[in-house]
């Protein structure tokens, strides 16, 4: 019977029967992709932060070592300089050492101070250049580099008394220490040019000079002997100077001018040619001979006439 509301409520309500457990309905389970995506949120996350973590660690690390860094005093055992070992590739005496540097006999082997010795030791014009080092545990080893003379000259000292220099092939003026009486004798004698101001100042255009002369000791040595004086009256102390000359006074040749602006070997091949022309001859007596003639060297003799060749 189509009844009352009554019964018709009890049944579709109160009834274990419900919806839920209808045959062939499956039962409804939540949704997984909510339990999913929090580990993927985690990681991105972590991704995120974990380099400004690190980096703000290291930073926090940097400042606190910082503010926290203490300075240590070490100490070195070291024993008293006992020994120096002196090396030069030039003519200065160990002696020598003594006048420039000082060094107490109870200095420390720290306390030696090798820069102030190296300043000291390139101060002294004749020192190119100097080291110094400590070879523990007691040994002090000097190296010295000289400037290579090339010729001397005079000048008038602080008492207008006449004085003995060395020139270096760097134009460096310097007193000479240490060389012996055979050394001096095979280095001319440099005249060198003055300013209009009158003062002198060999330094300029000397490499060049120097030039000159090695070059005149290997392939003419027995004229290189014969030298005595080197001028540079007329040399303005540029090499590329037009017209400038270097002359050469010997004991053979009274004068030999050589051009600055031709080539050195050329010009003391001539001079060779002269010298053998001439010995044929029986040797004339030579007033001067001018190689800077280019193409040709004038020849004058000592009776006055005058020959190209």
């Amino acid at each position: 019977m189509i009844g009352g509301g009554k019964q018709k409520g009890s049944t579709s309500a109160g009834s274990k029967n419900s919806w839920r457990t209808l045959p062939g309905t499956a039962p409804i389970k939540p949704l997984a992709g909510g339990k999913r995506r929090s580990p993927e949120i985690f990681r991105f996350l972590a991704l995120i932060f974990m380099p400004i973590l690190l980096v703000g660690g290291i930073v926090l690390s940097v400042i606190y070592f910082k503010n926290t860094e203490k300075s240590f005093k070490i100490i070195t055992p070291s024993k008293l300089v006992e020994k120096i070992i002196f090396d030069t590739d030039g003519v200065l005496p160990s002696s020598w050492l003594s006048t420039v540097i000082e060094l107490r006999r109870d200095t420390n082997m720290m306390e030696a101070d090798i820069h102030a010795m190296k300043q000291q030791l390139e101060a002294h014009r004749q020192v190119k250049s100097a080291s110094v080092e400590r070879q523990f545990p007691n040994i002090l080893k000097i190296n010295i580099k000289e400037y290579e003379p090339v010729m001397r000259m005079r000048v008038v000292g602080s008492n207008d008394q006449i004085e003995l220099r060395i020139v270096s092939r760097s134009g460096t003026i310097y007193q000479g220490e240490g060389y012996t009486e055979v050394i001096l004798n095979e280095l001319p004698y440099l005249q060198p040019y003055q300013h209009p101001e009158g003062g002198l100042n060999p330094l300029r255009g000397i490499d060049k000079v120097a030039e000159l002369l090695d070059l005149t000791r290997r392939t003419q040595p027995n004229f290189y002997k014969s030298l005595k004086v080197v001028s540079l009256e007329d040399y303005s102390g540029y090499p590329d100077m037009l017209g400038d000359v270097i002359e050469f006074r010997t004991t053979i040749v009274p004068r030999v001018i050589f051009g600055l602006n031709i080539d050195f070997a050329q010009q003391l091949d001539r001079l060779g040619l002269i010298f053998q022309y001439l010995k044929s001859r029986d040797n004339p007596a030579l007033k001067r001979i001018d190689l800077s003639v280019p193409g040709s060297a004038a020849v004058q003799f000592e009776k006055g006439r005058i020959r190209t060749y």
